[in-house]
């Protein structure tokens, strides 16, 4: 039995009557349906990773194994290996030629990878956080600044060293054990290069990082940064620039429903969103290398329609 299709259809029916609460509950039964045919599509993909995350989401499988899971990848400096959001496709992610990283870069993106797993299945507090936490905080530059490598100009090089900044820190924010000079740190080299034409024009990669560092950690720059950040999503989504799955992602990731300056109604993000699910049940139809590059945003459209319903209830 699929066990997310009984927790949404038996949430209740609304606020509404009438029309208004026939119209949600049809809506909350396509998402259910949508949500089985996701997760069949990705117990179908090589991606244990998302597998896992999906089981969890839908009640096949508890949280517990899932932070078991991302303990047995621990090393002993505390950083974990290499997950699959980059690679199954996840929105957001500079190009990163994970074959081609240092040790440090390994540890980095993997370390990062985990704790956003753990963050988005609401197990950032797990035993195994804290010595995560504390092999970030080893490889952080002294300018406050953690860096991958990457190829390219300069201007990419700082793209990306802004990207992984703030997803950096933006996460170890959501922790207990996040260290306040690493914060302080790191807040002041992504001040020193906030800019609203990065989020603007530049793209989605710098609005994720940066709305999610802003959100996450108090700084004197967060109400301007989130303001802009929440105008840009919002204009990217209208426009069509942004999927919903990108869009939601952004929310995800910050943990929130919203972010200043933008207006979202939760029946147009999911009705949206389900207009965007693939014939095969997955998401993030147009990627270029196949399945093996949709299985994350995949997994995020399953998480956006469990949000949004549980927001639908609210």
């Amino acid at each position: 039995m699929f066990h997310m299709s009984i927790v949404i259809l038996e949430t209740g029916s609304g606020d509404g009557s009438g029309d208004d609460a026939e119209q949600v509950a049809a809506l909350r039964l396509r998402a259910a349906e949508s949500l089985e045919r996701a997760y069949r599509f990705l117990e179908a993909q090589s991606d244990s990773w998302a597998r896992l995350r999906s089981q969890v989401l839908c009640g096949a499988k508890t949280s517990a194994d899932l932070t078991a899971r991302l303990a047995e990848t621990q090393a002993a400096d505390g950083s974990l290996s290499l997950g699959t959001l980059i690679s199954g496709g996840g929105a957001g992610f500079p190009p990163t030629d994970l074959d081609r990283l240092d040790a440090s870069g390994i540890a980095i993106v993997g370390t990062l990878e985990g704790l956003l797993i753990a963050a988005d299945a609401k197990v950032i507090h797990a035993d195994w956080v804290e010595s995560a936490a504390n092999a970030l905080a080893a490889r952080q530059s002294d300018d406050g600044a953690f860096r991958v490598p990457t190829d390219g100009s300069n201007r990419v090089v700082e793209e990306a060293d802004i990207f992984w900044t703030g997803m950096v820190a933006g996460v170890l924010g959501r922790t207990p054990v996040s260290r306040p000079s690493l914060l302080e740190a790191a807040g002041e080299y992504l001040a020193e290069r906030f800019d609203p034409d990065r989020v603007e024009n530049d793209g989605y990669t710098a609005l994720l990082a940066f709305a999610h560092f802003f959100t996450n950690v108090a700084h004197e720059k967060s109400d301007e940064a989130l303001q802009w950040c929440g105008r840009a999503l919002e204009k990217g989504f209208r426009s069509r620039q942004f999927d919903t799955v990108a869009t939601l992602r952004v929310l995800l990731t910050c943990d929130a429903q919203a972010l200043p300056g933008a207006t979202f109604d939760i029946t147009e993000l999911l009705e949206r969103l389900l207009e965007e699910q693939a014939g095969d049940g997955g998401f993030a139809e147009l990627a270029a290398a196949g399945v093996e590059k949709r299985t994350t945003q995949t997994f995020d459209a399953m998480l956006g329609i469990v949000r949004l319903c549980e927001a639908l209830e609210a």
